[in-house]
């Protein structure tokens, strides 16, 4: 084991406790057993198949990660049952292309590209990136490229590819198109910036981590809004992401607005009815970050302590727990304070076994920014625990219209938390059930790799020579 990786599981360990970091552990084996799965060749020798569709992600794809890389991960191995795949992405040592067979044909290969580092998280424009993509689209003969989110990617360099090279397709998870920060964390607020168009505050925010020259925002996104213009399809994850970027950059073409949301890595059988009795373990699911709202659980958890909703049996009878890594400060914060388990890292799939086991009936999705779907929202209905989150983003929309859950306006922050729980703890208020119909909307990895290739198909893309 390398030292940083030792250093790595010594801080969860420290931070998460020793479940967390055998969770971290056996995901990272995971990993390295799909890499073996590949047979590495020199960058100059030839397979026997091609790939119409090059897939482009500005990182590794891997369950462990969350977010993209594990949404992209579990629908290309459903993919791969039905077309060749061709994965590029950038490592630390270079970049490295995936190339799967796929129809029934088990060819894996890899090639290694060393010496072309990953791009900076804030170039508009990188010729080694320019470089690499383009040997990768000739090598497996891609007709299109699909970039899967657009964080980390050069704007610039992405365009100019697409002026001569394949087509493009956009597959649109987060806001990484509208800004470097694709959460919109505002820095050193830590609050959501509020698609924040004022060149000024945009400028100040993204100093706190860039040294970056005048004017460089407004040029992204006008470097943004001309590759939705270029785009053959663009992928967004929700309606509610879709409806948004039309806002912040203008209506797209009904044919070239697709929204095929990701699939959960679990599923289970979801609970159409509400709780016949008050919640008595809350949990913030999701990790304990700024961002999922790590702060406010925290405060919440103040207050309802001093209305008399505290923990153990002279305060009210709650359990809180927390699961999901995160930052070791905010993690210490929660131990510090007492009276919280703290489940930090949990296996891929694995959580609505967990939340079933641990009895927690009432999960607090806390995200201060708007989520952009949220798979956490989707683990807890296929364990049957209800939700209360904050009134933005997809989560919002998906609990409008299936239930499910509580919303409490996010300038309400944790005293409108609070004072929702404290409702749902005294029986003045009911969570609304969850539809029965819920279940359709939550489709599968085979379901979701379906829509992909329909689009497929429609860009001339379902073909692809698997060899013979």
């Amino acid at each position: 084991m390398k030292r940083a990786e030792i250093e790595t599981a010594w801080r969860v360990l420290r931070a998460e406790g020793w479940r967390a970091a055998r969770d971290r552990a056996w995901d990272r084996l995971r990993e390295e057993a799909r890499r073996r799965s590949f047979s590495t060749v020199a960058t100059y020798a030839t397979v026997d198949f091609s790939a119409p569709l090059l897939n482009l992600s500005s990182g590794a794809p891997a369950a462990r990660l969350g977010g993209v890389q594990a949404q992209l991960l579990a629908r290309l191995e459903a993919e791969e049952e039905q077309r060749p795949v061709a994965l590029l992405y950038p490592e630390p040592a270079g970049w490295r292309l995936d190339l799967v067979a796929g129809r029934g044909r088990h060819e894996r290969r890899a090639f290694e590209l060393p010496g072309e580092p990953a791009p900076s998280p804030v170039a508009l424009r990188d010729p080694g990136f320019e470089r690499v993509v383009a040997w990768a689209a000739e090598r497996t003969g891609a007709r299109a490229l699909a970039v899967e989110g657009l964080a980390g990617i050069p704007l610039e360099s992405l365009s100019i590819l697409s002026r001569e090279g394949p087509r493009l397709l956009l597959a649109v998870h987060d806001f990484g198109l509208f800004c470097p920060r694709p959460h919109l964390l505002e820095q050193p607020a830590e609050r959501f910036c509020g698609y924040c168009r004022d060149p000024e505050r945009c400028a100040r925010c993204l100093a706190a981590e860039w040294p970056l020259p005048p004017g460089f925002q407004e040029r992204r996104r006008e470097l943004a809004r001309d590759l939705l213009a270029r785009a053959a399809a663009v992928v967004f994850s929700s309606d509610y992401l879709r409806r948004t970027h039309e806002q912040l950059f203008g209506a797209l073409p009904t044919a070239k607005g697709w929204v095929i949301p990701p699939a959960p890595s679990a599923a289970g059988e979801a609970r159409g009815d509400a709780p016949t009795v008050p919640p008595r373990h809350l949990a913030l699911v999701g990790g304990v970050q700024a961002h999922k709202g790590a702060a406010v659980f925290a405060e919440v958890r103040r207050r309802l302590g001093a209305m008399g909703w505290g923990g153990g049996v002279g305060g009210g009878g709650l359990r809180w727990s927390a699961y999901g890594g995160g930052d070791p400060g905010l993690l210490a914060g929660l131990r510090a304070a007492g009276g919280v388990r703290i489940r930090g890292y949990y296996r891929a799939g694995s959580l609505p076994r967990l939340l079933r086991r641990d009895g927690v009936d009432l999960a607090l999705l806390l995200s201060i920014v708007p989520e952009s779907y949220s798979l956490v929202l989707s683990e807890c209905r296929a364990a049957g625990v209800p939700v209360v989150a904050f009134d933005h983003g997809a989560v919002a929309d998906r609990i409008r219209a299936e239930g499910g859950g509580l919303l409490v306006a996010p300038e309400e922050g944790a005293a409108g938390v609070a004072a929702a729980v404290a409702a749902l703890l005294a029986g003045t208020a009911v969570l609304p059930p969850l539809s029965p119909l819920s279940h359709i909307a939550e489709p599968d990895a085979r379901q979701v790799a379906a829509r992909w290739q329909a689009l497929y198909r429609e860009l001339g893309l379902g073909g692809g020579n698997a060899g013979t």
